[in-house]
């Protein structure tokens, strides 16, 4: 296996890898990145669509009323597909370890990713369909397709990082750095689905088409892969190495020893993911409390807050999609990159756990940010002051994140 893994590796292999690590994250983001379009089709439909469109980022005056006030439906949503995704998500990495063994590993991202376009495509469509009728239904479809592609989203990244395990240690960086860079791709979407189309009906058909692409292209990426030699000689060299010490066992053990082999195996595989837990759980911890952390109050709290500019094209049409959605995605790219050249705590001692658990300052200083619709009182009046906020709130999730997984490995 060395032999085929010593070399530099393939710049296709690197660029399959970063579309894998795409297809991880790029439903979701493209999903939760959509959020006017879903406030369009969850919109109260007796007012006229000229008006709504108007008056929706109207500035209501110093009390922070606005002329329009949100729907049930467009108030749960958010939140509702953030927890729904998070539950399944979480539920799936579970799965994943346990169908690993039973499921290859090309029915698990080819059904993955495949499902994930099935849904993507189901959403694009939508986009044109009248669902003013029938808005709670739309809305139960829709939370529905979230639970659908969280589940893809966590098959595709154990199966994925399994594959990647496999390669040098570069695939698996760069695995990652494609999951960052699917926010960035999602926000410049969504800004080029604008520019071209201000309309929520056409700007979301083009905003979703895009993901659609970007998953058929991944899916003929990895088919790709799978005919490369370097991709076969490397699978081939494990399944040899496998082979080998399956004939080794057999060959010294006799049928009672291979039977007692068997036994001590399933005992020592609980052994040892008890002492691999014991080994990662300050690291997992810490992960989950930073991504809690996050999604918190990214995005169903940032998307209340606006611009305190002078009404213009820039504080009613780009502002979300440019400072909120951008600007985190971009800062989150510049965490992972930093850990290249820094890293700092240490894997030992307390400091990157009580550093993870002090992000917790942002929630409520994004809170106090300037918005329109949001109960809290207001302190940040100037957009600068959430511009900073946020690109901090960013960078600390992508390197706190990206530090943790690197001392996994320590």
């Amino acid at each position: 296996m060395e032999k085929s893994t010593a070399g530099k590796v393939p710049f296709a292999v690197t660029l399959v890898f970063y579309m894998l690590g795409n297809a991880i994250l790029l439903p979701w983001n493209f999903c939760i990145t959509a959020e006017t379009y879903w406030r369009y089709k969850l919109r109260n439909t007796t007012l006229n669509d000229s008006n709504y469109a108007h008056s929706y980022q109207d500035d209501g005056g110093d009390d922070g009323e606005t002329s329009l006030t949100q729907t049930p439906l467009q108030a749960s949503f958010m939140p509702t597909f953030v927890l729904v995704s998070n539950v399944f998500s979480t539920a799936f990495f579970f799965v994943t370890s346990f169908i690993v063994k039973r499921i290859s590993e090309e029915v698990r991202i080819y059904g993955s990713i495949g499902a994930s376009f099935i849904i993507m495509l189901l959403i694009t469509i939508l986009t044109f369909v009248d669902t003013d009728s029938w808005q709670e239904e739309f809305y139960v479809i829709t939370i529905i397709s979230s639970a659908i592609l969280s589940m893809c989203m966590a098959i595709t990244q154990g199966s994925a990082s399994g594959l990647a395990g496999l390669f040098p240690p570069s695939c698996m960086a760069t695995l990652m750095s494609g999951q960052a860079l699917a926010g960035v791709i999602s926000s410049l979407a969504r800004i080029v689905s604008l520019l071209v189309y201000e309309e929520p009906i056409v700007s979301g058909f083009i905003f979703f088409s895009i993901s659609d692409v970007f998953l058929i292209s991944t899916l003929l990426f990895y088919l790709y892969l799978r005919n490369m030699n370097y991709y076969k000689n490397i699978k081939n060299d494990i399944a040899l190495i496998n082979k080998n010490e399956v004939t080794d066992r057999d060959d010294t053990d006799e049928d009672g020893e291979r039977e007692a082999r068997k036994m001590q195996l399933k005992d020592s595989m609980w052994t040892t993911y008890f002492i691999v837990f014991r080994k990662i759980w300050t690291m997992g911890m810490t992960v989950c409390l930073t991504l809690f952390i996050t999604l918190a109050v990214f995005p169903n709290i940032v998307i209340y807050i606006t611009s305190t500019l002078p009404e213009s094209r820039w504080t009613e049409v780009f502002f979300q999609p440019t400072i909120t959605f951008l600007l985190f995605n971009v800062g989150d790219v510049v965490g992972r990159e930093i850990t290249r050249w820094l890293r700092w705590p240490g894997p030992k001692g307390w400091a990157l756990h009580l550093l993870g658990a002090a992000r917790i300052i942002f929630v409520p200083l994004l809170m106090l940010c300037h918005g329109e619709e949001k109960s809290f009182p207001t302190i940040f009046y100037h957009d600068a002051y959430y511009i900073v906020i946020n690109l901090l709130f960013s960078i600390s999730n992508g390197y706190i994140i990206t530090l943790t997984f690197i001392y996994y490995q320590t």
